[in-house]
């Protein structure tokens, strides 16, 4: 690790707290546009999905042309669009105009999060590569932190659309990316631009990069684009399978539980809208604890542990936080569910881009994030529907999500745990092609 690592890390970083930023804005606006625009839960909950619908096909969408146009200049893409977006969304006059703009906003996060994984996982050291993606995921939580204190700042003296303007922020990361960091160098060597890698890794290593023949050999040609079909074939069936459960039965209770968390909070607990900001600062809190704890032990325990647990603690948590009534019980169920509900999370983020390797990286997180999305979509929308039964049928609901995702990572047994991430890709023909011992 040198401060080289450390700027990729930093930007990175900085563009998914902003992608949680600008995705958890929604669900801190809803309780005040439910008061302005006298929405019903139903309606609250299609408003929430429509940022869930816009991932779904920035994922998809942006998953295929990260492989193809690059890990750059797709991260510039689609940090502009959601940045662009939500400042926007400033202005809108009814709900049909805001569910537009969160629309185009969800490609914009939706597209960023495959790429932004896979050129985080692309620079990193294989021996500390789980703890950084573990590090790296943490800064979903201190997003949703920063948006829950703007909101806490913001909302109650100046009104909900100042917090949408604090969405722009992001769009200083494109120029930081322009200014400081070149190309991956697995992708360019991925697609036969030989000398743009070497200068790539003569940039990371700061000048002392020095090509060796017995650990650096050079395709002949550029290795052929990626396309969803790979994915299916007989390397990574099981792989893609897995994945795609895994991460679709967790965010259907992860997002679900962010973006319906306000409003529970305040329809259910009795809660009031300051004291829910107040709250949903010490859930995110929570949040990151569980993160950094789960940082120093992916590693040593592996992935499947780490994740089995999680998800264990998590739906527990999650029947016990929907049956409280008290102030302390609310408290203290929802912030230990914070903990596993994002140390879980952040398994995910260190795991998803070591199951593929360079060639089809972020199609593969891109696929498997696109599930996510659709869960994305299908969980505040069905919870619209459950919330006259009751906090006890959101919360069995969100229980189960959990269980499930734990059920299906468990049952394939895939472990990549201090593997070199082409090894722990198994992909013969990108070994035979990419270095092993020079890139991280």
């Amino acid at each position: 690790m040198n401060r080289r690592h450390w700027t990729v890390f930093a930007v990175c970083a900085a563009a998914f707290a902003f992608d949680a930023l600008d995705f958890q804005i929604m669900a801190l606006v809803g309780p005040a546009i439910t008061k302005e625009w006298s929405l019903r839960p139903q309606e609250l909950g299609f408003i929430l999905s429509a940022t869930g619908v816009g991932m779904l096909i920035g994922a998809y969408l942006f998953g295929i042309l990260g492989d193809r146009i690059g890990r750059r200049l797709g991260f510039q893409i689609t940090i502009a669009i959601f940045a662009l977006s939500s400042g926007l969304c400033v202005f809108v006059q009814n709900p049909a105009q805001l569910v537009a703009l969160r629309f185009i906003t969800g490609i914009g996060i939706g597209g960023c999060i495959p790429i932004d994984t896979a050129m985080m996982s692309e620079y990193m050291p294989a021996r500390r590569r789980g703890q950084l993606m573990a590090w790296f995921a943490l800064f979903f939580p201190i997003g949703g932190l920063l948006a829950a204190a703007a909101a806490r700042i913001l909302v109650p003296e100046i009104g909900w659309r100042a917090l949408f303007a604090v969405g722009v922020a992001p769009a200083i990361l494109v120029l930081l990316v322009r200014l400081l960091i070149p190309e991956s160098p697995r992708f360019l060597l991925a697609r036969g631009r030989m000398s743009e890698a070497e200068k790539s890794i003569d940039w990371l290593t700061g000048g002392h990069f020095q090509k060796r023949s017995s650990s650096f050999s050079l395709p002949l040609s550029a290795i052929a684009p990626a396309n969803f079909a790979d994915l299916f074939g007989s390397t990574y069936f099981r792989r893609t399978v897995m994945l795609t459960g895994v991460w679709f039965f967790w965010a259907f209770s992860y997002f679900g539980l962010i973006l319906w968390l306000p409003s529970i909070l305040t329809r259910f607990k009795g809660i009031e809208p300051a004291g829910v900001f107040e709250y949903l600062i010490g859930f995110q809190c929570c949040g990151i604890l569980g993160r950094v704890t789960m940082s120093f032990v992916v590693d040593q325990w592996g992935r499947i542990k780490t994740f089995a647990l999680c998800a264990t603690g998590a739906a527990v948590a999650a029947m016990v936080f929907g049956q409280q009534t008290s102030v302390i019980g609310t408290l203290v169920a929802g912030y230990i569910l914070a903990f596993f509900h994002d140390g879980g999370q952040s398994g995910i983020a260190a795991y998803a881009p070591e199951l593929y390797p360079t060639r089809v990286r972020t199609t593969g997180v891109g696929w498997a994030n696109g599930a996510a999305r659709i869960a994305a979509f299908l969980s505040p929308a069905i919870m619209g529907y459950l919330v006259p039964f009751g906090p006890w049928a959101l919360f069995a609901l969100l229980a189960a999500g959990y269980l499930l995702a734990g059920i299906v990572i468990v049952s394939f047994r895939i472990e990549t745990a201090g593997l070199n991430l082409e090894d722990a890709a198994l992909d013969a023909d990108s070994q035979s092609h990419e270095t092993v011992a020079v890139l991280p």
